[in-house]
């Protein structure tokens, strides 16, 4: 969202206000950016950790992320939940901004991972899905398999990460 702020001319004979009111709508638009910000429910355990290329991590690539709302980015570790919140291993929350995302999960063990990442457009914390359960919301998956009925695989989206790490991308998919 796009906000733009306008400068009020105290000596412009087209606008008469009072001082107090200029300062209470100065106040307003001042404020908005961070009204704006505090809405995303986005909290500290969902942080990213620092991208480093000096110690193991997962690397994911998130392109094609729209503007405003959240980026989730997601790891699995579990092919019998994948997707299910039991087989999560972690996940991240960031503002969502146009353009492409890096985030980084420190990578604790080698193994085979998943990863699947979404814009929640509007930050309620959760994608939207449509009526037949398919996501309502852009969305992508590691190894960017091609979307079927039903479910994804787990093997469809796995990858081995390593005791360096794992670089992956995920473009988003609109629904």
């Amino acid at each position: 969202m796009t906000i733009k702020h306008h400068q009020l001319n105290l000596n412009t004979p087209l606008i008469k206000l009072p001082k107090l009111a200029v300062i209470c709508i100065s106040g307003l638009l001042a404020s908005t950016p961070v009204l704006a910000s505090e809405q995303l429910d986005i909290r500290p355990y969902e942080a990213a950790d620092q991208c480093s290329i000096d110690i193991p991590q997962i690397r994911v690539t998130v392109n094609d992320v729209g503007s405003n709302g959240i980026l989730s980015v997601e790891l699995y570790d579990n092919p019998q939940y994948f997707l299910n919140k039991k087989g999560r291993k972690r996940r991240i929350r960031v503002p969502a901004t146009e353009g492409q995302h890096i985030i980084c999960f420190n990578h604790e063990e080698p193994g085979t991972y998943a990863v699947a990442a979404y814009h929640d457009k509007d930050g309620n914390r959760k994608i939207n899905r449509r009526w037949n359960l398919t996501p309502a919301e852009p969305f992508g998956l590691s190894n960017n398999p091609e979307q079927h009925f039903g479910f994804p695989e787990f093997s469809d989206s796995a990858f081995i990460a390593d005791e360096l790490g794992a670089d992956i991308v995920i473009n988003l998919q609109k629904p």
